[in-house]
């Protein structure tokens, strides 16, 4: 079992538990939440070894972290606001001349809607949804090399991309909400690679939870 799999089957009984309350309307409302999951752009660990020097690589685990902002238009429509940072790569080479490491993320900021359906749900504690955004996605590599002195270099690079998904909220009373989503990055090149890649387009999941303020459009 992938572990993808294994956060979205916790997520889900996670939710399970929590999601009994009767939901709230939503409407000219507003949400802030924090979002974990997994982002699909991964490959195993590595250890090389050489003559004279030893080179390790931990490529990303997949985790994924992020925030976001959510503004009902009406009980259907909401504007989706969201930002996430996976850890590209880690690697430390140790040589006779020295050692250096290097890290690297990838982040993006996504501006989109969500459109929830079927009407039948609006006002219940489980709404589907289908949602979509589009955005600038950023890659950030750090090389430290230490010899006779330390030196340290760094680079960036960004390119445009987006998300399509699909997820189920559940308000959890008048102030709470929480939720799986299961989407796909698909961004464009960077001009250089970052983290040994150029590209991260792939699949995520991820669980959010957050807080409803504001007064609603029947209250």
């Amino acid at each position: 079992m992938s572990k993808m799999e294994i956060f979205m089957i916790s997520a889900v009984m996670a939710i399970a538990i929590m999601s009994p309350a009767k939901g709230a309307d939503l409407a000219k409302r507003h949400q802030i939440g924090l979002r974990l999951g997994m982002w699909n752009q991964v490959t195993d660990a590595r250890a090389e070894i050489g003559i004279g020097s030893v080179s390790t690589s931990v490529n990303a685990s997949g985790f994924l972290g992020g925030i976001s902002y959510c503004h009902w238009i009406e009980e259907s429509l909401a504007l989706d606001v969201r930002s996430g940072t996976m850890l590209a790569q880690i690697e430390t080479n140790a040589g006779l001349f020295g050692t250096s490491s290097e890290a690297a993320g990838i982040s993006y900021i996504l501006l989109g809607v969500k459109y929830y359906f079927p009407q039948s749900t609006y006002g219940t504690d489980v709404r589907p949804f289908i949602r979509a955004g589009m955005g600038p996605y950023f890659g950030s590599q750090q090389q430290v090399d230490i010899d006779m002195g330390v030196v340290v270099e760094s680079r960036s690079e960004s390119s445009i991309g987006g998300q399509i998904g699909a997820g189920v909220d559940f308000p959890l009373g008048k102030h709470f909400m929480t939720g799986i989503d299961i989407g796909y990055n698909f961004m464009s090149d960077f001009k250089e690679s970052i983290g040994g890649s150029k590209n991260y387009s792939g699949p995520t999941v991820s669980f959010g939870i957050g807080y409803l303020f504001g007064r609603g459009a029947g209250q």
